[in-house]
C-alpha cells in the first residue's frame, strides 16, 4: 500500500519515545509499504537527519519551530488549544494537499492526534496513533501548577484538548493506542474498538546483562526528557523524598540522572552522591551500569519506554502503577511497584536483600519483553490495523 504519513516531530535522531516508536515501526513496515513521511521540524538542522531515513520512500519537511511562540499564543485564544495551535500550519496543509493530488495514496496516518489541524480535507481513510490520552496528563499538569493565576488557563486549555481529541478520534477510521487503559478511554468516547499497537524494543540493540546487586555500591538510575512535565514531577519526587532516605540506608550509594532540560530549581539537589548527565551517546550504557531504574512516576498514560528498555538490559525496574501503566507484568516477578516514598525506599531494600530473587526479577522481565514487546511483533499489529482500514 501506498501510506501517507504525517508526524509532529522527525523519527530521527532517537531522542524520545516517540521518536523511537515512529522510527522503529516506520523502518519495518516500509519493508511492506511505500511510505511518504510527512514531518514538522524545529530547526533546519534536523535535516541532516534524513540520510538515516533513507528507508521512506520520500520526506518532507515543515518548519514548526518552539511551541512557545506569539504567534501560536494568539492561535490559542480561539478554538484551539495551544498545542494544536502549534500544529495549525497552512503551508503543511497545502503540502499535503498537492501530494494528494499528484500520487494515490491508500490512506493518511496521523501521529499524534494533535497533527490534525495541518491535514487539508480528505477523502482517503484516516487512522490516528495515539501515544498518550493527551488530556489526560494536561488535566493532572494543571492541577499540579503551583502560581495559582495559571491554573485557570491550564484547565480550560485541558478542556479544549479534551474536546479535540475526541473529534480527531471520530473522524478516524481506526484509532490506536499503546496501552489497555488508553484504548479503553478511546473505545468510550468514540464507541468504535481501538486497536492496541503497544510501544517496545529493539531486542538486539538492548541486550541483557545479569547485575550482582552488591550491598556496598548500589547504583541506581533515572531517565527522562524534562521537558514532559511528568518526568519534571518524578525527579523532583525522587530527589527531595526518595533519595535522601536511600542514601541513609545505603552511604556508597549512586544514582544517575540522564536527561535533556534538567529543571533549573532541582539542580541544588545534584551533588556528592547524585550525577547528571544530560546527554549519552548509548543509554544502553547507562542502563548497564546501573542495578535499578527508579521511576516515581505520578501521571500515567502511554508506555514508558525507559522502562521497557530497561528491563531489556537487565536493569530492575522499581515504578508505581502510573510508570508501568500498559505494560503486562507482575509486582515481585518482572518488576517491583511502589506507591509511596517509604515503599520506594523498602523495594530498595529487598533488592539488595534478595540478590538472588532481585536477578530472577531482571531475567523474568527480559524474557517478557522478548515474548510481547519486539518491535518487529508490534509492526505486525501496525501493518493488520493499516490493512484493516482500507
Amino acid at each position: 500500500m501506498n501510506i501517507l504519513f504525517v508526524s509532529a516531530l522527525l523519527p530521527y535522531p532517537l531522542h524520545s519515545g516517540g521518536q523511537v516508536r515512529m522510527y522503529n515501526l516506520l523502518k519495518l513496515l516500509s519493508k511492506k509499504h511505500t511510505i511518504t513521511l510527512f514531518s514538522f521540524i524545529r530547526n533546519e538542522e534536523e535535516q541532516n537527519y534524513l540520510r538515516s531515513l533513507s528507508f521512506l520512500s520520500d520526506i518532507h519537511l515543515v518548519m514548526r519551530g518552539k511551541g512557545r511562540q506569539v504567534k501560536y499564543v494568539v492561535k490559542a485564544l480561539g478554538n484551539f488549544p495551544l498545542l494544536l495551535a502549534t500544529y495549525d500550519n497552512r503551508v503543511m496543509q497545502e503540502e499535503i494537499k498537492k501530494e494528494l493530488a499528484r500520487k494515490k495514496y491508500d490512506l493518511v496516518h496521523i501521529e499524534p492526534f494533535y497533527v490534525f489541524p495541518s491535514l487539508p480535507p480528505l477523502s482517503l481513510p484516516l487512522v490516528v496513533s495515539e501515544h498518550n490520552v493527551e488530556y489526560d496528563i494536561y488535566q493532572k499538569n494543571a492541577e499540579k501548577m503551583r502560581l495559582p493565576i495559571v491554573k485557570p488557563f491550564a484547565y480550560f486549555d485541558a478542556v479544549k484538548v479534551k474536546i479535540w481529541e475526541e473529534i480527531v478520534w471520530q473522524k478516524a477510521k481506526q484509532v490506536t493506542a499503546v496501552s489497555t487503559e488508553d484504548a479503553n478511554v478511546i473505545t468510550l468516547a468514540t464507541k468504535k474498538e481501538t486497536a492496541i499497537v503497544p510501544n517496545g524494543v529493539d531486542t538486539t540493540t538492548f541486550v541483557y546483562k545479569e547485575r550482582k546487586f552488591a550491598k556496598d555500591y548500589p547504583t541506581c538510575l533515572f531517565v527522562g526528557n524534562f521537558l514532559w512535565a511528568p518526568n519534571t514531577e518524578a525527579v523532583r519526587t525522587l530527589l527531595v523524598s526518595i533519595w535522601p532516605k536511600i542514601v541513609a540506608n545505603y552511604p556508597g550509594a549512586v544514582l544517575t540522572i540522564v536527561g535533556k532540560h534538567f529543571p533549573k530549581d532541582l539542580k541544588k539537589y545534584v551533588s556528592g552522591s547524585i550525577h547528571l548527565e544530560e546527554y549519552v551517546e548509548n543509554i544502553q550504557d547507562a542502563f548497564h551500569a546501573s542495578d535499578i531504574l527508579l521511576a516515581p512516576m505520578g501521571i500515567g498514560g502511554g508506555t514508558k519506554f525507559k522502562i521497557l528498555e530497561a528491563m531489556a538490559s537487565g536493569t530492575l525496574v522499581i515504578t508505581t502503577p502510573q510508570g508501568r501503566m500498559g505494560i503486562t507484568g507482575t509486582s515481585g516477578k518482572e518488576l517491583l511497584e511502589a506507591s509511596t516514598v517509604d515503599a520506594f525506599v523498602e523495594a530498595v531494600t529487598s533488592v539488595y536483600d534478595g540478590q538472588r530473587v532481585s536477578k530472577i526479577i531482571t531475567k523474568n522481565a527480559r524474557k517478557l519483553v522478548e515474548n510481547i514487546y519486539d518491535w518487529k511483533a508490534i509492526a505486525e499489529k501496525l501493518d493488520a490495523v493499516w490493512k484493516g482500514s482500507v
